[in-house]
């Protein structure tokens, strides 16, 4: 069974019960996971809270400034204006109270086809890191361990994430390096990015964790979860194996929240 697709994409899987043999998926319980990407740490990495809080409030106090040339705000890459995880109307209200540009392709969403076809892909990020300070990594499902390239993507250049998810993003990423748009209601999400805007000290403390860690990407963790399949392929003797409750596990297990209320206050 392979599928990076979260449980609300997919059709039930009962009638597969006893059906596959192994599981590849994005959560890390798979047989074989296949991440979006991850965070890793390197060498001089902070062992401890003071550690991290002495490197943090270093980089405050420095001359060292993200922010520079930055213009804007908060900016939203977004193809499906109807998602389950209802992102559209959190990026709705956080608009009545700060702005929030949206690319979108030919319009949707209220958005502006600001990255042509021939300028996508890593060239469309190049153009926003230069001009934008926060990069909205909203999901388009909020399922348990669900988080996608959208994240890592824009947590590896020169933005903070702010992020829409069911993932445990303190797993993941290291702390302080993301905002959780669920830990906030729309307007004290606008609030707090106001009160960053005008102090580029507190935007720099964002990007601490630059020199100790490395983010790897979606291509990266694709070639090693299907090398890591070829050699589980090859292993003699083969385990017999036959992935059972499937649905449970995939679907009930993931606690997907279908169409949650952002209320505007």
């Amino acid at each position: 069974m392979f599928s990076t697709e979260p449980p609300d994409h997919m059709p039930r899987l009962d009638p597969f019960e006893d059906y596959f043999n192994w599981t590849m998926t994005y959560l890390p319980e798979s047989d074989i996971p296949l991440p979006y990407g991850r965070i890793e740490p390197l060498s001089g990495a902070p062992n401890t809270e003071i550690e991290r809080l002495g490197i943090q409030e270093h980089i405050r106090l420095s001359s060292v400034n993200p922010a520079k040339g930055k213009t804007k705000l908060a900016i939203w890459m977004v193809s499906n204006c109807h998602a389950r995880s209802n992102r559209m109307q959190y990026v709705r209200n956080l608009q009545k109270y700060v702005d929030v540009d949206i690319i979108s392709n030919e319009g949707k969403c209220g958005g502006q086809d600001l990255c042509p076809k021939k300028r996508k892909g890593a060239t469309c990020y190049d153009i926003i890191e230069k001009t934008y300070k926060f990069y909205l990594a909203f999901e388009n499902s909020i399922c348990r361990d669900y988080v996608t390239e959208k994240f890592f993507d824009s947590i590896g250049r020169n933005l903070v994430p702010i992020v829409l998810g069911g993932a445990n993003y303190s797993m993941i990423a290291p702390k302080h390096s993301y905002i959780n748009a669920l830990d906030y209601s729309p307007r004290q999400l606008a609030e707090y990015l106001k009160e960053i805007d005008q102090d580029d000290s507190l935007y720099a403390e964002f990007f601490w964790w630059k020199p100790f860690y490395r983010v790897v990407n979606l291509y990266q963790t694709n070639k090693e979860s299907f090398c890591n399949l070829c050699a589980a392929l090859h292993e003699t003797p083969a385990e017999k194996r036959v992935a059972k409750g499937l649905q449970k596990w995939y679907f009930e297990g993931s606690h997907c929240l279908v169409k949650p209320k952002f209320d505007s206050t």
